[in-house]
């Protein structure tokens, strides 16, 4: 890096290759005058998520910013330099990056030259606004950033910010313990209680995209089931308890349903596939015993029977529409033919006018 006053913390979740061996050989190369500046942390028991030992990260860091990386991915030479400077001019709680490179296959480098640039609307095409030109300062209103992020302004990957430790000391945001969605709802929180997001063109950041990786690993239905109902369940109840600290989602909770409803369109979206694949009665066992493992069931619960009324409402008006239309279809033949028979009158009338003409000339 270009900026060399940061430190790396790498935790090591019970690995099964030479990953320790690999970081003990950087240790020297980070120890300047007397200070250890790359610190190894090894985990006793595999956590079977990203939460846990980025946690363990966050709880061993001193510096002023943070910046969360996943294992399998790089930055280039100027990225801290960059995020630093921006954070600095903007006093930013947080700065985020709107784009990022995409690194295919297994292809290591940050040659930008061999990359191509992404942003989420090349994952989503319901987002396709266009990026910031230059570092631009968003509204502090929440009811604004609420929506940003439901409409995926602000990408929710950890590694697309830099955020300052003391807003999330402060405010004791930490990662959950969901397998999968974890990233989401840290991000939802970071934005949720940050009073300077500064959005920036620069693109830093190289994401490999590894068919290999734990989020595209392909593991039984049954084990992909479980992750994924276990996040949507237990995310409901993460979202709820943190939205309640706030007056804003008490005296609007339409924001907060915003928020279930972005949460759990992205989750549901993403394993539908799976259940494609199995029949009904096969399922029904194994989402009952999700749902048992559901400590508090109760915001779960009342958002599913919200939807699920707003659903019936939105089918009887559909069914009305579908009533009236006979009605509708009768009433816009009348018309019609009234408008025929005033046509066939007009013509009669012109052609009177013709012919009174013809005698006047």
């Amino acid at each position: 890096q270009t900026f060399d006053d940061y430190e790396v913390i790498a935790v090591d979740d019970c690995s099964t290759d030479k990953t320790c061996e690999v970081v003990e050989s950087y240790l020297p190369k980070f120890a300047r005058g007397g200070v250890e500046r790359l610190h190894l942390i090894k985990s006793q028991v595999n956590s079977g998520g990203a939460g846990t030992p980025r946690n363990t990260g966050l709880r061993y860091s001193l510096g002023k910013y943070i910046f969360l990386m996943d294992a399998d991915d790089a930055i280039v030479e100027t990225a801290l330099d960059e995020l630093y400077k921006t954070a600095e001019k903007f006093n930013a709680d947080v700065v985020h990056c709107e784009q990022w490179f995409v690194a295919p296959n297994d292809t290591v480098t940050t040659d930008i030259n061999k990359l191509k640039t992404a942003s989420i609307k090349d994952i989503d095409l319901r987002f396709s606004s266009k990026s910031v030109e230059k570092p631009t300062l968003i509204s502090s209103d929440l009811s604004n950033k609420v929506k940003e992020f439901c409409e995926c302004k602000f990408w929710w990957a950890p590694w697309g910010h830099l955020i300052k430790r003391n807003l999330l000391v402060k405010h004791n945001i930490k990662f959950s313990n969901l397998r999968i969605a974890d990233d989401l709802i840290f991000s939802f929180f970071v934005m949720t209680v940050a009073d300077k997001i500064v959005y920036i063109p620069d693109v830093i950041y190289v994401w490999r995209m590894l068919q290999n990786s734990n989020s595209r690993n392909a593991s039984s239905v049954e084990k992909n089931i479980s992750r994924r109902s276990y996040d949507i369940f237990n995310g409901i109840e993460h979202l709820d308890e943190f939205m309640n600290r706030f007056e804003f989602f008490k005296q609007h909770p339409e924001y907060k349903y915003l928020v279930f409803d972005f949460f759990t369109e992205r989750q549901a979206g993403n394993y539908l596939y799976i259940y494609a694949q199995i029949p009904a009665w096969q399922l029904d066992p194994l989402i009952r015993r999700e749902l048992a493992e559901v400590k508090d069931k109760t915001a779960l619960t009342s958002f599913l029977f919200a939807r699920m009324n707003l659903m019936n409402v939105q089918l009887m008006r559909a069914q009305n529409l579908l009533r009236q239309q006979p009605k509708e279809i009768q009433d816009f033949q009348r018309q019609h033919e009234i408008i025929q028979r005033q046509q066939l009158q007009i013509q009669q009338l012109e052609q009177q006018l013709r012919n009174v003409h013809d005698v006047f000339r």
